[in-house]
């Protein structure tokens, strides 16, 4: 019998903490945005299990057309008025994504299994009635882990980069969660469920590699802070990233 995958709670209510910041959001992005089909809450606050003033806010907004350059001058913001105006929220971060690349067959196992099974649709056509339930497998994991190696190296590069200690630390968490979820997907397709939150990938990871304990509390030291020193989370992104990397490629290997 086929083991099919969670998906997220479309009926219960958000946290109210969050529920003005969402209906604003809605409303900006319905203004702003010409060609908006959908908009879908991921991430914590889609789990009912966000911290105030720590969570960010994760979104994928499906669009039928690219945006204009005006547009994205208006979104970005946005992003910055609705971080100012809403403490509750840490960032704002929103995956655009186009309506045709959603329904492409060649993207099933990424847009199709996101929207189906991590995501609640808060305005639009719901597309994640367009696909069926899915079960674990590694066509998942690699849709959202061929990208790891690059994705690694442009952070580092970012953290490089910056002299601002407010963009350092938003790129560490950006490092550490990047990791932390690309190590889940190292075991994913043997798991019973799916990991929804930063400590569930971390007991997934660790069942199955318990030497990596301190690899991972590093992580969540990027992730949560205290602030470290650039050279630390470099070392962590050259180091464990190549690691992460390394053990990906092997698996691809091995199931093809």
């Amino acid at each position: 019998m086929a083991k099919f995958l969670p998906r997220l709670d479309s009926q219960t209510s958000f946290q109210l903490d969050f529920m003005p910041l969402l209906m604003a959001v809605v409303t900006d992005l319905q203004a702003q945005v010409t060609a908006l089909h959908s908009i879908y809450l991921n991430g914590s606050i889609a789990y009912r299990q966000a911290t105030s003033g720590v969570s960010d806010l994760n979104l994928t907004v499906v669009i039928t057309s690219p945006l204009t350059v005006e547009e994205q001058h208006r979104i970005a913001c946005v992003s910055q008025t609705l971080s100012r105006n809403y403490p509750v929220i840490s960032a704002v971060d929103i995956t655009w994504v186009l309506l045709d690349d959603v329904l492409s067959i060649a993207s099933i196992f990424k847009w199709g299994f996101w929207l189906k099974h991590c995501s609640v649709c808060l305005y639009g056509t719901n597309l994640s009635e367009q696909f069926g339930d899915f079960e674990p497998c590694w066509e998942i994991a690699k849709a959202f882990n061929h990208d790891i190696a690059a994705a690694l190296v442009a952070i580092e590069q970012q953290i490089r980069r910056t002299k601002s200690i407010t963009e350092y630390q938003y790129y560490c968490r950006c490092a550490g969660k990047k990791m932390l979820r690309s190590c889940f997907m190292l075991v994913a397709i043997d798991v019973d469920g799916w990991a929804y939150t930063d400590q569930q990938c971390a007991n997934f990871f660790l069942a199955r590699y318990p030497n990596k304990v301190t690899e991972i509390e590093r992580l969540f030291v990027l992730i949560n802070g205290p602030q470290v020193p650039k050279k630390a989370s470099i070392f962590m992104l050259s180091q464990f990233g190549a690691w992460i990397v390394s053990e990906f490629n092997n698996i691809e290997r091995k199931i093809g």
